[in-house]
């Protein structure tokens, strides 16, 4: 069965500054190619086949990329930015019968032998929600997500918890393999703010029984700011020219 890839590529990169108001996050331009290029292309390296893009209806620049680089890659919109698992509700009807699926948002580049790693752990675990998660000290957990785990099975995802609530220095990555039966617990997230979270319905899943593991990775190149676009940008670049 083909492997498919829900990339969430709606966000407007508010704190990108002027490139933000050139291009949206997925579309900044980092060393040679849009970001979003960089995501399909280490996906691709991972194992995957097929590619469901989440993309803001304003975004026209990132239609036509995928028409002219990867004409096969189907496009849905979220019309309102209400976050991640709101976005993944509206790529859910396309995915036909596929029991699973991979999803990773466009601002964060991981690399292929991780995101294997997290294909290849669902993919033997049927049934089973996989979150990638990466030790960043319980500090980094203010200001993120930290996920709580009995070996490598996750007991809680917190958001943003406050300092000293939490002993867990993972952090929660946008990189996760996700089980049909998860879509009624996405549909049904109450937001917090103006954002639906998918740590909400992997929470609700694991009270009710639903089995969550955690799969750690090496790295995460994180954009974000426009320093983060140069940043990344010689990671690359020093990366294609080795």
């Amino acid at each position: 069965m083909p492997l498919t890839a829900v990339i969430l590529a709606a966000g407007a990169g508010s704190r990108l500054g002027e490139l933000g108001r050139q291009y949206s996050k997925a579309m900044v331009p980092i060393a040679g190619q849009p970001l979003l290029g960089w995501v399909i292309a280490r996906l691709r390296d991972a194992g995957v086949e097929s590619f469901i893009v989440v993309a803001h209806p304003t975004d026209a620049r990132l239609e036509a990329f995928l028409r002219s680089v990867h004409p096969q890659a189907i496009v849905v919109q979220q019309r309102e930015r209400r976050g991640i698992a709101d976005a993944l509700c509206q790529a859910l009807p396309t995915l036909g019968d596929e029991p699973a699926y991979l999803a990773c948002a466009c601002d964060s580049l991981f690399l292929p032998a991780d995101m294997a790693r997290v294909i290849a752990r669902g993919r033997s675990r049927v049934g089973v929600a996989v979150i990638g998660v990466l030790d960043m000290g319980v500090a980094a957990t203010a200001s993120r997500s930290a996920v709580q785990v009995a070996g490598e099975r996750v007991t809680e995802i917190v958001e943003k918890p406050a300092p000293g609530s939490t002993a867990s220095s993972l952090v929660g990555m946008p990189l996760y393999w996700l089980p049909r039966t998860l879509g009624p617990y996405l549909e049904n997230v109450a937001p917090l703010g103006s954002e639906r979270f998918v740590s909400t319905a992997l929470n609700a899943f694991i009270k009710d029984g639903g089995v969550v593991e955690a799969v750690q990775v090496r790295e995460r190149l994180e954009i974000t700011t426009a320093a983060d676009v140069r940043r990344v940008g010689a990671v690359l670049q020093g990366a294609t020219t080795r």
